[in-house]
């Protein structure tokens, strides 16, 4: 966020205010940014994604793809029918499986790599990264992409934020920092307060139109040999960033104590949980776009080595999320918003057919499940399908760019796209990768 007692934006230098006016030949210009915006807002101009990410990568068996009739190796665990007949889940998700018809279940995503870093990468950002620098994006994040497109749907609202913090691979790349989401914390906490929020100690809104007044005379001269645009451009985010901290808008979404205690009791009362319950109210407030990380006292990283817990992890992890997301759907439908509002929610891979020596499942790319529900897409249905052990996919084999391709296609975003890097050099999107059909109608 903007820094509004200096004379600069955190990060921005001069090649980003460059690159904010008129961008390198190939590369998308202000303009371009506007006319997309235009055109998104113009036809579904409140549409909002709240994106659920299983930290970890969890089983495919052990959640929302499970094998009762496979080797007893492969199915520690019981399944138990859903709202969409012949459909099962494994036994811990009980409230979901009452509203399964609500859903589109892919359970046919793959994309081969076992590295947690690559993959998270990939599923974040549409892209598979070379030479990775561990946290640090090589391309934008999907919400960088959406808060640069679409910007917020709710004037004063962040575009992006993630819930309690952003991935290591979340952030805007070449985009520039503006892009980056918008961290909050836990919202499960007592005394959770979002910092940015909060005037520094002594500063009154008075005193900050003031200091406002004092950086646009001190940069009016540069304004004046302003040739290219970059300038109205920090304009428009500098009065964003004093419209989030002034206005009482902002901080009235993040103030989920304002929420009836019984509704904060049924999403449960984990940061999970809460930071679904926080996601609803930020995209009923104007918010695009809401990354909700799923890092309940430990990933879904059930190895069963030294650090975390084998399959038994999810015991605890499973009725967490069961609450959360079948909450999160509930909610969005009692207050009319499940139609505007696409809810994804995946890892970055699946986990092995068979359990390790440590009574764990291991890194799996070759197959793995997610989840889509509202939108005022088409639901109730299983979309793909994997082996008889869940170790590859038996038909419709989509992958990690048909997720976000989907995704895109609901804000009105289009896939083809092409900001330019930090060398110039426009770079689409998505480099492949169609919605998927099956829930467009």
């Amino acid at each position: 966020m903007l820094n509004l007692l200096s004379t600069d934006c955190r990060g921005i230098n001069r090649r980003e205010f460059l690159r904010i006016g008129s961008l390198a030949a190939g590369g998308v210009t202000l303009a371009d940014v506007s006319r997309q915006r235009a055109m998104a807002k113009e036809s579904r101009n409140d549409t909002a994604v709240i994106q659920v990410f299983l930290c970890g990568g969890p089983s495919q068996h052990d959640t929302f793809d499970p094998k009762p009739l496979a080797p007893a190796e492969c199915r520690p665990f019981d399944s138990i029918e859903t709202a969409m007949p012949g459909v099962r889940v494994t036994e811990f998700f009980p409230q979901l499986a009452a509203i399964f018809d609500e859903f589109s279940v892919v359970r046919s995503v793959k994309h081969g790599d076992g590295s947690h870093n690559h993959s998270v990468h990939w599923l974040q950002t549409g892209h598979y990264p070379s030479n990775l620098v561990f946290g640090q994006n090589q391309f934008p994040s999907t919400g960088a992409m959406i808060a640069k497109y679409r910007g917020a749907n709710g004037a004063g609202m962040p575009p992006n934020v993630a819930i309690p913090e952003g991935f290591y691979y979340s952030t805007a790349s070449y985009l520039g920092p503006r892009y980056n989401p918008m961290e909050v914390g836990d919202p499960n906490k007592p005394d959770f307060a979002v910092p940015n929020l909060k005037l520094i100690d002594g500063i009154t809104t008075n005193r900050l139109d003031d200091r406002l007044q004092i950086l646009r005379g001190l940069d009016r001269f540069r304004r004046d040999v302003d040739t290219h645009g970059q300038f109205a451009a920090m304009d428009a985010f500098q009065a964003s960033a004093y419209d989030m901290i002034s206005g009482p808008a902002v901080r009235r979404a993040f103030d989920i104590s304002n929420e009836d205690p019984r509704l904060r009791d049924r999403y449960g009362r984990t940061r999970l949980g809460q930071g679904c319950l926080l996601a609803r109210r930020l995209v009923e407030a104007g918010v695009t776009f809401v990354n909700v990380k799923d890092y309940e006292l430990f990933e879904w990283d059930l190895h069963g080595t030294v650090g975390g817990p084998g399959i038994e992890g999810t015991k605890t992890k499973g009725p967490q999320l069961d609450m959360a997301l079948s909450s999160l759907i509930l909610d969005l439908k009692e207050r009319g918003l499940l139609s505007r509002v696409l809810v994804q929610v995946f890892g970055e891979f699946g986990r092995t057919p068979n359990i390790n020596t440590t009574a764990g499942r291991d890194h799996w790319g070759n197959v793995f499940t997610a989840l889509f529900a509202g939108g005022g897409l088409r639901h109730g249905q299983v979309i793909g399908s994997s082996d008889a052990k869940g170790a590859l996919p038996l038909d419709r084999p989509l992958g990690p760019t048909d997720l976000l391709a989907t995704m895109y296609r609901f804000l009105g975003i289009s896939k083809d796209l092409a900001p330019a890097d930090f060398a110039g050099r426009p770079i689409p999107l998505l480099p492949s990768g169609e919605p998927i059909r099956e829930m467009f109608g």
